[in-house]
C-alpha cells in the first residue's frame, strides 16, 4: 500500500499503464507557515479489469517524477475532486503540467450540486455511499511513520472517485453539458500552470477605495513582498499583513522608522527593510500613464452597482433554468467588469473574460451583450411553473 522505494513506485506505474483506466489522485501536503507547500502523500486509486489499484506514494522518501509523467500524460484520464491546489503543487514543485483531467467538483457544478461542492456531500448524493470521516482532517502529514488509521482516511480521498466519474460524465452527456465541463477541465488544467505574474500579485488583495496611485504603490509592494517571502519560504503575510499592506499603499512612510512604526508591521530584516522602501520610491517615480487603471477592483459607485445588479438578475435566472452553480456561471467581478465597460461608453470591445467565451457565451454572454446594447427587454414572467425573468427581443421603432 505504502510507495516509498523507486522499485515499487515502477511496479506500480507499470501497472497503471497497462491497466489503461482511469486514475483517482490527490494529494496531502502542508502549506502553513510556507511559501512552497510541501507535497506530503500522494494518493492513486484505480479500477482496473484485473482488480483494484491503490496505493499511496510517499513524496518524502522517493521521486515522483514516474508518477507525474502519467499525470502529464494526455492518454490517461485523471479524476480529481477540487484538484486546483494539486494540480498546482504538481506544477510549482515538479514542472508537471497535468493533462485529461476530470474535476468532480467541477462537473458537480453543472449538474445542480451546487458550487463547490464537498467530496463527502457527493458520495452521498451522487453514489448514496457512506459517511466520510472528517476526524484527520488536520492531521500532520509529514509525520513519520504513517498510521493505519492515517493511510485509510488518505485513500478514501480518492477510493469513491472512479465511480463518481462514470456516472457524473453519464448525467454530462445525457443532458448535453460534457463539452461544458470539459471546457473547464482545461481551464483548470491551464491555471494550475499559469501563476500570477509578480505585478499581478496586487489583484489578490482590497483594492477598494484606492486612487491609481496608490494602486500603483500597492501593486509594487505586493510584488516585492512576494519576491522577499519566495526567498525565505515563508507566506507573504509573514513579511507584512495585507492590512499593513494597503496602510503603506495609502500613506506611504517617507523612512524606514516610519515604515516600521506601521500598525501591525512584524520585525524587518535591513534588507528586507530597503526593499519595500525601493517598491514605494519606484510607485512614487511612475508616470500618470503608467499607473494602473483606477477602476480595477475599485468600489463600485450606484451606476455601477445598478447596470451589475440587472445583469446579476439574468444571470441568477439562467443559473436557475439550467440548474447551474450562479457562481460558476457568471463570478461577480466579470459582471461588474462587463458593466463598467459599457458604463465607459467608448468604443472599444467587451472586455476578456470568461463569460463572453465558450459555453457560458452561449448561454448568458451573448444575451448580456444584446440587453446592454439594447437590443433585448427584461421581462418578468407571471405565468407559474415557467421560466421567472426572461428577456425578449426589442421591436424596432417606427
Amino acid at each position: 500500500m505504502l510507495i516509498n522505494n523507486p522499485e515499487k513506485l515502477a511496479a506500480l506505474c507499470g501497472q497503471l499503464r497497462a491497466a489503461d483506466a482511469p486514475i483517482a489522485i490527490d494529494t496531502e501536503f502542508i502549506s502553513e507557515r510556507r511559501y512552497f507547500a510541501r507535497l506530503c502523500l500522494v494518493q492513486v486509486f484505480c479500477e482496473a479489469a484485473g482488480g483494484v489499484i491503490e496505493a499511496l506514494v510517499d513524496p518524502l522518501a522517493v521521486d515522483v517524477a514516474p508518477l507525474l509523467e502519467l499525470v502529464a500524460d494526455e492518454g490517461f484520464i485523471k479524476i480529481v475532486h477540487a484538484g486546483g491546489q494539486d494540480l498546482q503543487i504538481f506544477f510549482a514543485g515538479f514542472g508537471c503540467r497535468a493533462r485529461h483531467v476530470f474535476d468532480t467538483q467541477i462537473a458537480a457544478a453543472f449538474l445542480g450540486y451546487g458550487h463547490q461542492a464537498g467530496l463527502a456531500d457527493l458520495v452521498r448524493r451522487v453514489l448514496d455511499g457512506p459517511a466520510l470521516s472528517k476526524k484527520l482532517q488536520f492531521t500532520d502529514w509529514a509525520a513519520r511513520p504513517l498510521s493505519r488509521e492515517q493511510m485509510e482516511y488518505a485513500l478514501d480521498d480518492v477510493r469513491f472517485l472512479p465511480r463518481m466519474h462514470q456516472k457524473l460524465r453519464a448525467d454530462l452527456e445525457r443532458r448535453n453539458r460534457l463539452g461544458w465541463a470539459e471546457t473547464e477541465f482545461r481551464r483548470a488544467e491551464e491555471k494550475a500552470a499559469s501563476p500570477l505574474e509578480p505585478e499581478e500579485m496586487y489583484q489578490k488583495l482590497n483594492l477598494s477605495g484606492l486612487s491609481r496611485r496608490q494602486l500603483a504603490t500597492l501593486r509594487e509592494l505586493a510584488a516585492t513582498r512576494d519576491a522577499l517571502a519566495r526567498a525565505i519560504d515563508k507566506p507573504p503575510s509573514f513579511i507584512v499583513p495585507d492590512l499593513s499592506l494597503g496602510q503603506l499603499a495609502k500613506h506611504p512612510p517617507a523612512t524606514p522608522a516610519e515604515l516600521k512604526a506601521t500598525r501591525g508591521m512584524p520585525g524587518l530584516s535591513d534588507k528586507q527593510t530597503r526593499e519595500i522602501m525601493a517598491a514605494i520610491e519606484r510607485a512614487a517615480a511612475l508616470s500618470q500613464n503608467e499607473l494602473p487603471r483606477r477602476d480595477v477592483g475599485e468600489r463600485p459607485d450606484p451606476q455601477l452597482e445598478a447596470v451589475a445588479g440587472m445583469l446579476g438578475v439574468v444571470a441568477g435566472a439562467r443559473a436557475a433554468d439550467h440548474d447551474i452553480s450562479r457562481t460558476y456561471l457568471s463570478p461577480r467581478d466579470q459582471l461588474f467588469a462587463l458593466a463598467a465597460w459599457w458604463l465607459r461608453r467608448d468604443g472599444t470591445p467587451p472586455p476578456d473574460l470568461p463569460l463572453l467565451h465558450d459555453w457560458r457565451h452561449e448561454l448568458l454572454g451573448r444575451e448580456l451583450l444584446d440587453l446592454l446594447a439594447g437590443r433585448l427587454a427584461l421581462r418578468f414572467n407571471p405565468t407559474p411553473g415557467q421560466v421567472a425573468i426572461r428577456t425578449e427581443r426589442m421591436k424596432a421603432e417606427g
